[in-house]
């Protein structure tokens, strides 16, 4: 591959830099490679460093990039008294992988130094470097395509006696991606590809010289680079909980230079939910310099409004003591759901009377809900907006879909409201105490936006998360199954006297074409979250 010293990192907003690491020693496991060199001369590359225990190929440190050179590296040497003047080195001592190289030129050299070129593995030309706009990292934190994909340097190699010494400096610029979820999410979550955009372009191929790569040069260029993780696809590599380099991090090698509305972008999959999405993130303008990395330690901007479901104003949550029994994925639930309040008082619902004309609200967990007043404001006056591809987590699965409201202080402003107001009544009309017809009433709006909202500010997002039933999960109508991502379900904090009795509350319904307040009975476990 490359010159195996570090890539130093220096600070700049949003994106953390590191410093210089280690520059290892290894066996020379090219020490025993006995060849012919007669007619040859020797460049090789020159420690520099005080080195310390160990060092290893392509890796992320925490602090820098450490490489190896590797089988199918060559050096170019730039001899201005021939012609051609690029000669190709035509042996090394590479034969696996190693912290040090020897390269090999025929003839005999005699000049006080050289100026040496690496134009990447594999190159046939010591004038011309070509950065992948696809690339692909096959393993965690293994540096070791990034030789095929861009990677370059120069340098003067001196005289030493009958060799030459050298050592390399980078003239790519390289990006250390360690992407993790605060939340946490199940093994089986991978991040698959990293995308990155630009308005500039930041790969292709350019015309190289001694001084590096001439980045007003490039042909076939791309305002994009795609790095693929352990081949992309169902694949990937682990997403933990807090950063962890030895666990994901991921290098790309792109041009150096100035990029504006810089974008990266994380594609994500679910294994077992079979739910694929993206997760973007935009640092506005960056600079990019010769022969440094930049570190990119993103906490993914995955929504998450809990795990648990409750059934209305319990306690405790739906399968509380009995969470590896939840059926999260399918419907093959355990047996052992809260079956009525002797057996299970703390997962059972709140049975308090809701007489007509009274306003019985939460006492429990559901009192954090927004109220029947509330919730009539968010459905009649939020604007919603159904989005089907926002991505969310659920009892650490990826799922899509829900719906976007207006923010209580924006619907507030807009109908000149105090909180009161809005817990009191919604035009006029006090749905705590409101008795309807019969069971089968809803407050409904069916006027809802497709995507999602333009300012999205002034809205938050509600995942579409189905409920519990007899230990069932389901998702909005009476066939069993968990559908999350196409109906979402929420409880208030207002009971419902439709019975005139202790069954009932009201809830928060949506789909893709309707959103409404109806009433549910309490023994289903539904989210129980405040909105804002």
């Amino acid at each position: 591959m490359k010159n195996y010293h570090s890539l130093v990192l220096s600070a700049i907003a949003l994106l953390a830099f590191v410093g210089c690491s280690n520059n290892d020693t290894v066996q020379d496991e090219n020490a025993q490679k006995s060849e012919d060199l007669t007619g040859l001369t020797e460049f090789a590359v020159k420690e520099t460093a005080t080195p310390t225990a160990t060092r290893t190929m392509g890796i992320y440190s925490g602090s820098g990039i450490d490489f190896y050179w590797t089988a199918g590296d060559k050096l170019w040497i730039n001899n201005t008294a021939v012609t051609p003047a690029l000669i190709q080195s035509s042996k090394d001592n590479i034969t696996g992988k190693s912290a040090t190289a020897k390269f090999y030129f025929t003839g005999t050299y005699t000049a006080p130094s050289y100026q040496v070129r690496y134009t990447g593995n594999g190159n046939t030309v010591g004038d011309k470097v070509t950065i992948k706009s696809v690339q692909n990292q096959a393993a965690p934190n293994d540096g070791s395509h990034i030789g095929t994909d861009g990677d370059c340097g120069t340098a003067i190699a001196t005289q030493n006696g009958a060799r030459y010494d050298f050592t390399l400096s980078h003239k790519a610029s390289y990006l250390t991606f360690t992407p993790y979820y605060s939340h946490g999410f199940a093994p089986e979550v991978k991040v698959t590809q990293i995308k990155v955009t630009a308005d500039q372009s930041i790969a292709g191929t350019y015309d190289f010289d001694d001084a590096g790569i001439k980045t007003s040069s490039v042909v076939s260029s791309s305002k994009s680079i795609i790095l693929t993780l352990n081949g992309g696809g169902d694949n990937g590599f682990e997403i933990p909980s807090a950063e962890d380099y030895t666990k994901n991090a991921a290098i790309m090698v792109l041009a150096p230079g100035t990029y504006t509305n810089f974008t990266v972008e994380y594609t994500l999959y679910d294994q077992i939910t079979k739910i694929r999405g993206t997760v973007s993130k935009r640092y506005g303008t960056l600079n990019f310099n010769e022969g440094k990395n930049k570190k990119v330690a993103a906490n993914l901007d995955v929504i998450n409004r809990g795990d648990k479901l409750y059934m209305w104003d319990a306690q405790q949550d739906y399968w509380y003591g009995y969470e590896s029994e939840q059926p999260l994925i399918n419907e093959n639930a355990g047996t052992h759901y809260p079956k009525s309040k002797t057996t299970d008082p703390m997962r059972w619902y709140n049975d308090v009377n809701a007489p007509y004309n009274s306003s019985v609200t939460a006492t429990g967990n559901a009192s954090k809900c927004p109220n029947a007043n509330e919730m009539a404001w968010y459905v009649l006056e939020g604007d919603p907006h159904w989005e089907g591809d926002r991505l969310f987590s659920f009892a650490k699965h990826l799922w899509i879909g829900g719906m976007w409201f207006k923010k209580k202080a924006i619907i507030k402003s807009a109908n000149n409201l105090s909180d009161e107001d809005m817990k009191n009544k919604c035009k006029n009309i006090d749905y705590r105490s409101y008795r309807p017809s019969d069971k089968n009433w809803a407050l409904k709006n069916e006027t809802i936006a497709i995507g999602a909202p333009t300012n999205m500010n002034h809205y938050f997002f509600l995942p579409a998360i189905g409920y519990f039933y007899n230990g069932k999960f389901y998702s909005g109508s009476k066939i069993p199954g968990n559908q999350n991502g196409r109906y979402g379900d929420y409880w208030t904090a207002s009971a419902s006297n439709i019975d005139n009795d202790n069954r009932n509350a009201f809830n928060l319904a949506f789909r893709e074409n309707v959103a409404g307040i109806y009433i549910s009975i309490r023994d289903k476990g539904a989210m129980t979250v405040p909105f804002e």
